[in-house]
């Protein structure tokens, strides 16, 4: 039996998270032509969909970080796995906990939140009327056994699983999403679900692998050999060499040859959790909530696929940083495409305008881009920015993308005519006023790495000193080349 409320005038919300999605998805122009996306799509034509949506930070605790809470990466400090509530600066009312504290029962099952309380940066008791299994144990670690294994590098492994969907995690949050919905919420609502895949490992049940079959035949991932020739030398340390298990990655899928495999099971992984938020969708449809529900579908970074020799996240280049991004609001426009820069940040304040909410105490960081939605096509006269750890930055319009390291190295592509970022054209004298214009949207304040991080991508102080400068990059590059190269022999 469905609940209606006295109160279901005001829009409930249903907020989907993915995890590792890039622009594999079938409203982007450049998705990957195998892949299939068909309910996803279906919700893209319900709403305003961006391609030129960026996170706020490469990572999934700090991207999740900052969009929970509205502030940016280089306000908290938060660049890595930070316990969020140890951390004064993000001591506060999160999006889920403003809507919650302003008359919505909040619900939420999977991976909203990066980990679970225990962990420092999971979901709070503030936050949630509900979560299932718990706010304990926010997400299941249900993965299935695999039919075959690879063991590329550390946690880059890959292979149909034995049995089907019902061994995965991602099921078991879209099946109980489900009955949560057709067994009545009350009005009005902010139903959270979050999905693991297409986080590694790539195991998702046989059927979804022979979709991509043979993969030998998929389009590959556009790569150029040379393409870190151009790349400044702290970008080509920060993103590549700083964390030895990205470059040992790639040699050894180089070696194997297994760039078809694992773009096969990409996709795979990607197809599965479209049929889960399917699932979710259908659901929403069938219930009398349905004309009265605000859908948001995000993803909390992009994802690297070997370009510039890059493998998983953490880098400033457009794979990584560019997420799919969808809101359907009922009585709006549908099916349209907005190419306007936007963020994750803007999640925070967009969602409390469209349902009528006052501002949090603390001051947010992003921007209602709810005008968007009645006008995709207009004047947006912003830039998204991205941070990679402390003053590392890429800031990113429909047109260009402006890369500024904490040394001052610096990346300029057209990505109108330069999509994939092979031509670094920042040291092009007549490019000056871009890079001048584009710096504008750089943070004024670049806070000191907050304590709890672990991430060695971020924060080797061991390999470099951002007081010595270049020539210590340099340094450090030529020294992780030997020892890496050492470490293959």
């Amino acid at each position: 039996m469905f609940l209606v409320s006295v109160r279901a005038e005001q829009p409930n919300i249903l907020f989907i998270s993915i995890d590792d999605l890039r622009n594999y998805v079938g409203y982007f122009p450049d998705e990957h032509p195998s892949v299939h996306t068909p309910n996803i799509d279906r919700l893209s034509a319900e709403g305003v969909s961006f391609t030129s949506a960026y996170c706020q930070s490469p990572m999934c605790a700090a991207s999740r970080n900052s969009l929970m809470t509205g502030l940016l990466p280089s306000t908290t400090g938060a660049y890595g796995f930070q316990k969020r509530r140890e951390i004064p600066a993000m001591n506060v009312a999160t999006l889920p906990e403003h809507f919650r504290e302003n008359g919505y029962t909040t619900i939420g099952t999977g991976k909203l939140h990066h980990g679970s309380p225990k962990e420092g940066h999971g979901p709070d008791p503030e936050e949630w009327d509900e979560y299932w299994p718990s706010i304990e144990k926010p997400r299941l670690n249900m993965q299935g056994e695999y039919a075959k294994k690879y063991h590329p590098w550390a946690n880059v492994k890959w292979g149909p699983t034995v049995e089907g969907d019902e061994a995965q995690a991602d099921h078991a949050h879209a099946e109980w999403a489900v009955k949560r919905i057709e067994a009545g919420l009350p009005q009005p609502f902010f139903l959270g679900v979050g999905f693991y895949r297409p986080h590694l490992p790539w195991k998702v049940p046989q059927e979804y692998f022979d979709h991509y079959a043979p993969s030998e035949k998929l389009p590959p991932v556009p790569r150029k050999e040379d393409d870190l020739d151009d790349v400044s030398p702290a970008g080509e340390f920060f993103t590549r060499y700083i964390h030895k298990g990205r470059y040992m990655i790639e040699k050894k899928i180089e070696e194997k040859d297994w760039y078809d495999e694992a773009l096969q099971a990409y996709l795979a992984s990607v197809e599965f959790t479209d049929k889960q938020v399917g699932k979710v969708l259908d659901a929403l449809e069938a219930s009398p909530y349905a004309d009265n529900t605000i859908i948001v579908l995000w993803t909390d970074h992009g994802y690297n696929l070997g370009e510039k020799k890059a493998w998983t996240k953490f880098t400033l280049w457009r794979e990584a940083d560019r997420v799919p991004l969808i809101i359907v609001v009922p009585g709006k426009l549908a099916g349209r495409i907005s190419d306007a820069p936007v963020q994750l940040l803007d999640l925070y304040p967009t969602l409390i305008s469209l349902a009528g909410l006052p501002q949090p105490e603390h001051a947010l960081e992003g921007r209602d881009i709810s005008p968007l939605l009645d006008n995709p096509d207009g004047d947006w006269p912003y830039a998204a920015l991205t941070t990679a750890g402390e003053n590392n930055h890429a800031v990113s319009t429909s047109e260009w993308r402006y890369i500024r390291y904490f040394n001052g190295d610096e990346e300029l592509y057209n990505v109108k005519e330069d999509p994939n970022e092979w031509t670094n054209l920042a040291n092009e004298p007549d490019l000056a006023p871009v890079k001048q214009e584009l710096a504008q949207f750089l943070p004024e304040t670049n806070a000191p790495n907050a304590p709890g991080t672990s991430l060695n991508a971020y924060y080797d102080r061991g390999a470099w000193d951002i007081a010595e400068g270049k020539q210590k990059v340099l340094q450090a590059v030529e020294r992780n080349k030997k020892d890496n190269d050492e470490a293959e022999d």
